[in-house]
């Protein structure tokens, strides 16, 4: 009996023992936590719970520094370049995305390309790698869109060096094909027509991304087509972004035309069109007063006119480098140590000075609405306006005769000045009635600076002459050893009231250029202006 009731006792303590262990073993699990509408589970409960993405990969687009052995003009990384790569690779990784590459091939571009080509293919190398590991990776759940390109390269004729494309290899190739072409004429707007032309259709029919580059430091020889491709770019919302050179504040160009002699065997010198950055002419050009004094490769901060209106009117942008590769031996001049773009004007401050982007029956319907916007048009189509220059200061007045003689040969000069100079001040009088109806700070700033220089110059040239005639009339040295009368700049002109009335005009406008126009092109240039004095003053020695 006993052993029974041992033996029922160890049943007993066996199921009671069971029962804790699965009790304990349930108390281990986890409660489900609840699932959160619209991110653990679908708004819609017919719908289906949409798997969360990956992170994507971002490329590094700053390329390694080249080897030493390598670095030339072409080895500067470009930050704006990168920033474009940048969107670029933004684009592909959120659709199918179509790069056209519209390629110089000048000889003054071509240190500058290759810096471009450079970054690019390295860019290229790195999609090239991430495309073999998505390769690899059999268990991405992402889609990944390939970047097509397309590479078009200009000089007098057209290239196509690679039709539209996914093949990475095929793009770089093709970069890397682009050669010189010394004709010196760039058709660029043909080239990017042509590119339009081959890509139009994806966009419309598929809805691809689509990206136009083009890399020129000219402002091109075929701007006309700007006009048929501006309201196409802006229709099939295609942006447009040029990798180029400022273009030069109210100039054409900043190489000097030797950069593309030689074309086609021969030695003629080839005009580089680099500019300017308004649609026509807006500035008076006019020689310094003095030697060193120069104004002909200031940075306008904007790019040339017809591509920085396609710029913007089709969403992209005029990428100025500030590093075109541009050398010693292309900048100079001969005479003279080379020159580069100076000054900059970017940024907030010159955002309201932007030349119009209208077209072009709009620009001339404005220019003929404002007498001194047109008056500013008229004056700036004057090639040549002569002003003092190597004149003679210093005469012997020991003998009289002597004396007439030199001053009757030293007034040739401003006798031939004149009539140049008041043609010049005669066009920007006519408008000066309507410069109280001038709005725009372009303007104002443009038809004060031309008035104030014109005016300068007639006090300088009409107030030299003026002095002349009155030494000749006759004037005694004042101190009894002087032999030598010195005409000086002076702040006070010694020629009579008219001429006083004249400088302080000239003073006038040239001040409010300063002071309304501040950290600007036109302030600058009024400030040079204002280093030499309008008046003169008779000094004995």
């Amino acid at each position: 009996m006993n052993n029974w009731k041992s033996l029922i006792l160890l049943l007993v303590a066996m199921v009671i023992g069971c029962g804790e262990v699965e009790q304990a073993e349930q108390s281990n699990v986890e409660t489900p936590k609840a699932l959160v509408p619209g991110v653990d589970i679908p708004l819609n409960p017919q719908g289906d719970i949409r798997p969360k993405p990956k992170p994507k990969p971002r490329l590094n687009l700053e390329p390694e520094a080249p080897p030493q052995r390598l670095v030339n003009t072409a080895g500067v990384i470009q930050p704006e370049v990168t920033k474009l790569l940048e969107q670029i690779d933004q684009s592909r990784l959120e659709g199918p995305t179509v790069v056209a590459w519209i390629m110089d091939r000048s000889k003054s571009a071509s240190n500058m390309v290759d810096g471009v080509r450079l970054q690019v293919q390295y860019y290229y190398d790195e999609l090239m790698i991430e495309r073999e590991k998505l390769a690899l990776d059999e268990s991405s759940e992402i889609e990944h869109h390939h970047l097509h390109t397309t590479v078009y390269s200009f000089g007098e004729a057209i290239e196509c060096n690679l039709p539209l494309s996914d093949e990475l290899p095929e793009a770089k190739d093709a970069l890397a094909s682009v050669s010189v072409d010394n004709s010196g004429i760039e058709n660029s707007f043909t080239a990017l027509k042509a590119a339009f032309n081959e890509v139009k259709e994806i966009r419309v029919e598929h809805g691809w991304e689509v990206f136009f580059v083009v890399v020129t430091d000219e402002a091109g020889d075929d701007q006309q087509i700007a006009e048929e491709l501006r309201p196409e770019l802006a229709k099939y919302a295609v942006p447009l972004y040029v990798v180029g050179v400022n273009a030069p504040f109210g100039k054409q160009a900043i190489l000097p035309e030797h950069v593309e002699a030689g074309a086609n065997g021969n030695t003629d010198r080839q005009f580089i069109n680099q500019g300017p950055e308004t649609r026509d002419l807006e500035q008076l050009l006019l020689a310094y007063p003095a030697a060193g004094l120069s104004m002909d490769t200031v940075d306008s901060g904007f790019g040339p006119f017809a591509w920085e209106l396609l710029c913007r009117s089709s969403g992209g942008a005029f990428l100025g480098l500030k590093a075109p590769g541009y050398t010693s031996s292309m900048l100079s001049r001969p005479g003279s140590r080379p020159v580069a773009l100076i000054g900059s004007y970017g940024g907030a401050r010159m955002s309201k000075y932007a030349p119009d982007y209208v077209s072009r029956a709009k620009y001339d319907e404005m220019v003929q609405a404002n007498g001194a916007v047109k008056a500013l048009l008229d004056v700036a189509q004057l090639e040549n306006i002569p002003t003092l220059m190597n004149y003679q200061v210093d005469f012997d007045g020991a003998d009289v005769t002597r004396l007439n003689q030199a001053l009757s040969q030293a007034q040739l000069m401003p006798a031939q000045i004149e009539p140049g100079l008041n043609a010049a001040y005669n066009i920007l009088a006519a408008g000066e009635g309507d410069r109280s109806n001038l709005i725009k700070p372009r303007w104002q700033a443009g038809y004060d600076l031309a008035m104030g220089r014109i005016l300068a110059a007639k006090s300088r040239v009409e107030g030299y002459n003026a002095m002349l005639a009155a030494l000749k009339r006759g004037k005694v040295f004042e101190n009894e050893g002087s032999t030598r009368w010195v005409l000086t700049p002076a702040e006070e002109t010694e020629a009579g009231s008219a001429l006083k009335k004249l400088g302080e005009r000239a003073i006038e406008y040239l001040e409010r250029v300063k002071a309304e126009h501040e950290g600007t092109p036109w302030a600058q240039m009024a400030e040079m202006e204002l280093q030499i004095p309008v008046g003169w003053k008779w000094m004995e020695q």
